[in-house]
């Protein structure tokens, strides 16, 4: 049985996880070993229920030998998750693909067919029409050597083809034995009232038991957006990336879905017009986002931002002020609570007394009130003199240190 069909026709929630594959346009690349850990730690968010709700994109056949290494050695090691191996419409790739996975316990291919005009004829030099034909052709291919792995087709710019179009294109390849059509939005240029449009049409002219997953890019910042007006039309698997870190301006933050999908499942049909309470049969644990998304930022070398929603540095971090005093007037949630990220105080130039007698006491010192004062005098002197905010620990230190034991 292929447990991700059946979460999509029991209207469940799907991830197609894309940190590994799309290293070629984020700048990033992962080892086998690392993509190993990252799929497994990804699953382990859904209990037994990894293979129910998660597809780890493991990575691109065509790149060469060192990329189809590092996808068998997931093939070898990660039995908690489906792992799909990306390629080209090509017969060789697509059995390159089959082979890779082959001691894979979840596996599937997912071969990329251009449909709309210009995709078409930059591809392959042919119009839809003809893609269409050899599409079907290789679909058979596919179908016929998986020998029962699942086969899905990744449209490539889709939503800039005919809505009626992309679900005759859909349908024809059902009939070959395609188990999910995903739509690209390859350009990334839709706004989520074209979305809704686009796919009401497309779901009109489909067939009831069609299955689609999307594709967003980030490029105008509506990833998260349009993947939620999918899901309100029951169009459950996303394709989206731990950080936001693949192709451009990324895709939906896996982090940032993850949690609007499961925190008050009981609010999501007010928040975003569906229903919320049966997307998971065991709902992501929140608490293990941040852990996730270190250790991707530690693998790949790109830095979390104090900014960054959900797993961001910033995130349950006090400096001054109100928000010192009364946190839950500051914040939407909990953070400790409902993401296991304890609080954290950081002295910048903003920093008050109140702030610099709670950092005292955790780190060990006594202060009297002119301490105090003596102390905010040097780190905000320190904050303007280095023209960084935050004060580093060691500093800190060497601050109290020189006005306390004076």
């Amino acid at each position: 049985m292929d447990k991700i069909v059946d979460s999509l026709k029991n209207k469940r929630f799907v991830f197609w996880e894309e940190i590994a594959r799309d290293g070629a346009q984020a700048k990033t690349i992962l080892s086998g070993k690392q993509r190993v850990e990252l799929a497994k730690m990804h699953a382990n968010m859904f209990g037994e229920n990894g293979p129910d709700h998660l597809v780890f994109a493991a990575g691109f056949i065509s790149i060469g030998e060192d990329e189809v290494r590092a996808i068998k050695t997931l093939a070898d090691e990660v039995d908690n998750c489906y792992l799909a191996v990306n390629c080209r419409s090509s017969k060789n790739e697509i059995s390159d693909s089959i082979n890779a996975l082959k001691n894979a316990k979840y596996g599937r291919v997912a071969f990329v067919m251009p449909i709309s005009e210009r995709m078409c004829q930059l591809m392959l030099h042919k119009s839809p029409r003809e893609v269409l034909t050899q599409g079907i052709d290789m679909a058979k291919y596919a179908v016929d050597q998986a020998n029962g792995i699942p086969v899905d087709v990744q449209l490539a710019a889709s939503f800039d083809a005919d809505p009626e179009f992309i679900a005759e294109v859909a349908s024809k390849l059902k009939e070959q034995g395609i188990a999910i059509a995903h739509l690209g939005d390859t350009r990334g240029r839709l706004y989520p009232a074209e979305v809704k449009t686009y796919m009401e049409s497309l779901l009109k002219h489909s067939d009831d038991d069609q299955l689609y997953g999307v594709h967003f890019h980030n490029d105008l910042a509506f990833a998260l957006d349009n993947n939620l007006e999918c899901i309100k039309q029951n169009v459950t698997l996303a394709a989206s990336s731990w950080m936001g870190l693949a192709e451009r301006n990324g895709l939906v933050n896996t982090e940032l879905l993850s949690f609007h999908l499961t925190y008050q499942a009981e609010k999501i049909i007010d928040r975003f017009g569906f229903e919320g309470k049966d997307l998971f049969i065991t709902p992501p644990d929140l608490k293990k986002l941040k852990p996730i998304a270190q250790k991707v930022s530690k693998f790949t070398g790109v830095e979390l931002k104090v900014t960054d929603p959900i797993v961001g540095t910033g995130v349950n971090s006090i400096s001054t002020g109100t928000p010192f005093v009364d946190t839950k007037s500051f914040q939407p949630f909990d953070p400790e609570k409902v993401l296991g990220i304890d609080r954290t105080m950081l002295i910048t130039q903003l920093a008050s007394g109140r702030v610099i007698r709670e950092v005292a006491d955790l780190l060990g010192y006594r202060v009297t009130d002119d301490q105090v004062n003596k102390i905010l005098v040097a780190v905000k002197k320190n904050a303007y003199r280095k023209n960084r905010s935050i004060i580093p620990e060691k500093k800190l230190f060497k601050i109290f240190n020189k006005v306390v034991n004076r």
